[in-house]
């Protein structure tokens, strides 16, 4: 099917007529046994956190907590039934939007599966119930069990695949809550197991993490198609320039997988995502107009405007922005990125004539995003050790016209300017610091260093984008 310029424009536009303002979800409980609780793994490497960290590419919002607890059972007569223990309560008290019920393979355990026919299910539907009651009313899955390869711990692979899996199926019909179905992915997937042959190496949780981020966002992979920071019209037309095509990057539905064909189910997907910024931590739009607040468009982390700065209404690149006076004018932003934690990208809008300037940086730490004597772009932020050097580049920005400039560390370091890459290379990673953000100062404060001219739309990410 050949899509022509008037219907892909049609298209866009009904589509952005109807998109609905979504409200996504924050809190999410996963609530489980081991497999869950990530037993054998380094604490970053568990389903949970490595979740968290994939839903936040889609929504910073996104927080998760790990409510799993080792051996645990759904039932009341089990060994170590969850229902009984302390980390029930805790998760209750979480109070989440968002639920991922985890169990099956410790109620084959020998002191568990004489109850597994009688009570599975009951208990089950009541360890749900007590979480559906909660006043957040929050969106519940539940987990079809890993696969096992092994007897470990009187496990049964046999009981699991014959047993759990039915009732697991059971209960999701008694309650009317989604199934995502890990147990059909790792079966045939020995190569995912620790050597026990129950618990997933770190890869494993990587892949349990990535199923569920997609059941719950509803889509496979993040709705930037093309890496700018925002999902727009840009993204909605390379998805129909491929419509009807197997391009994998473009099918970001139906959840986990997508479906090997561009279609309605994609444009849809990418539509509930329209004007949000994926992977943001920070947006300051700088439209105030008065006040000494700069507020955070996708967080928490509203800035505080400190000395001369006058905010110019109608003078910005998009909207308003802020005019300081290069002597004590900056805006002060709490901590939002550890650039030694992932790779991250900044970027703003600046109009200024005079060089040697600071645009951002980070407090006690480096200049991220700076001009050089001449008037050039460039970045101080280097890489741990003392090998590493600045990054400069030779296109000049201090010729007082709007330039949009945008540092990313992702696999290389790389400046733009008017989006064109203007100088890159392969830094070591930089160094751990957690700070706040200067914006149009320097990291120390230091005379000199503070910007005068107009900064407008500045955004940090906790990804590389392609501005």
């Amino acid at each position: 099917m050949k899509v022509t310029g008037m219907l892909k424009t049609q298209i866009v536009w009904v589509i952005v007529f109807l998109t609905p303002c979504v409200t996504y979800a924050t809190r999410v409980a996963c609530v489980g046994d081991s497999n869950t609780f990530g037993f054998g793994l380094e604490r970053l490497s568990a389903y949970p956190v490595q979740l968290e960290g994939i839903l936040q590419q889609c929504n910073v919002r996104w927080e998760v907590q790990n409510f799993g607890l080792n051996g645990a059972t759904v039932l009341r007569y089990g060994d170590i039934s969850y229902r009984r223990q302390p980390v029930c309560q805790s998760a209750l008290a979480y109070e989440p939007d968002v639920v991922i019920f985890c169990f099956g393979p410790n109620e084959t355990r020998s002191p568990n599966r004489m109850y597994i026919h009688e009570h599975f299910v009951a208990d089950y539907v009541s360890l749900i119930e007590a979480f559906a009651i909660l006043d957040t009313a929050p969106e519940l899955w539940i987990c079809q069990p890993l696969a096992a390869f092994s007897s470990e711990w009187t496990i049964s692979p046999e009981i699991i695949e014959n047993d759990i899996v039915p009732l697991v199926n059971q209960v999701a019909a008694e309650t009317g809550i989604p199934v995502i179905d890990f147990y059909t992915v790792f079966k045939d997937a020995p190569h995912l197991y620790q050597n026990d042959g129950i618990h997933p190496t770190a890869d494993g949780a990587r892949l349990m993490a990535e199923i569920v981020a997609a059941s719950i966002t509803g889509i496979r992979t993040s709705p930037d198609l093309n890496s700018d920071g925002i999902v727009d019209s840009e993204d909605m037309c390379i998805l129909v320039d491929h419509w009807h095509m197997n391009e994998l990057s473009c099918d970001i539905a139906p959840p986990p997988f997508g479906d090997g064909i561009v279609d309605v189910q994609d444009l849809v997907a990418l539509a509930k995502y329209l004007f949000t910024y994926p992977g943001a931590v920070a947006y300051w739009r700088l439209d105030e107009t008065e006040g000494d607040v700069a507020h955070d468009s996708v967080a928490e982390n509203d800035a505080v405007v400190i000395g001369n700065a006058i905010w110019q209404v109608d003078a910005g690149q998009i909207g308003g922005a802020i005019q300081l006076d290069g002597i004590t004018g900056y805006v002060k932003a709490p901590p939002v990125l550890n650039p030694a934690d992932s790779p991250f990208s900044v970027l703003g809008w600046i109009k200024c004539s005079t060089a040697g300037q600071v645009i951002l940086s980070q407090s006690r730490g480096q200049d991220w995003l700076l001009t050089d004597s001449g008037g050039a772009l460039m970045t101080d932020l280097k890489g741990a050790g003392q090998q590493s050097k600045a990054l400069r580049s030779q296109v000049v920005i201090t010729d007082g016209e709007w330039h949009h400039v945008a540092l990313t560390w992702g696999d290389r370091r790389t400046l733009y300017v008017d989006e064109v890459s203007v100088a890159e290379d392969e830094p070591a990673l930089p160094a751990d610091i957690s700070e706040g953000v200067h914006i149009g100062a320097g990291a120390d404060l230091e005379s000199g260093t503070f910007f005068s001219g107009l900064i407008d739309e500045v955004r940090i990410y906790n990804r590389a984008v392609r501005p």
